[in-house]
């Protein structure tokens, strides 16, 4: 991403979050909360989509390493906070759903969503330390014997 879309986004969720703003909304007009709710949803929903793009990219370049294995985790924590995001806008656009409905679905996309990560982020975890032991113990391995190592170069050269 670069720097100006960034830094866009940031300013927006600053001010679209800052507690005058949010609790702002109970005195504006229902035509401004509306439109703050599904600006507030568009962005999220936008954001959802540049997190699938980025990883779709982390899972081509870590083709078979262990974060592009584990990628669908994180791929499928993303549809959940869309989801969540969807689920806000059910609210504006939908007859019969509640407020509390629609807050209620939407956390429980979100917790369903971390709980992804977390599985993901495990996975990798694990993947990770046991590479590092692999790794480890070959470089013991080749520690205690070395000259083991340097005669097998030497009677390879020499064949």
């Amino acid at each position: 991403m670069s720097r100006l879309p960034a830094l866009f986004a940031a300013v927006v969720t600053a001010v679209l979050t800052f507690p005058a703003t949010a609790f702002a909304t109970e005195r504006m007009p229902a035509v401004v909360t509306s439109m703050l709710r599904i600006g507030m949803s568009l962005v999220g929903l936008l954001v959802a989509v540049l997190l699938l793009l980025e990883a779709g990219r982390v899972r081509q370049v870590a083709a078979g390493g262990a974060i592009a294995d584990k990628i669908g985790y994180v791929i499928l924590a993303i549809l959940c906070l869309a989801a969540s995001a969807l689920a806000r806008w059910a609210q504006n656009f939908v007859t019969g759903v509640t407020v509390e409905q629609v807050q209620l679905a939407s956390e429980a996309f979100v917790i369903v969503a971390m709980a992804l990560l977390a599985l993901y982020f495990a996975s990798v975890r694990t993947a990770l330390r046991d590479y590092m032991r692999a790794m480890t113990g070959s470089q013991m391995l080749a520690n205690e014997h070395p000259d083991e190592s340097a005669g097998e170069g030497e009677g390879a050269s020499r064949g």
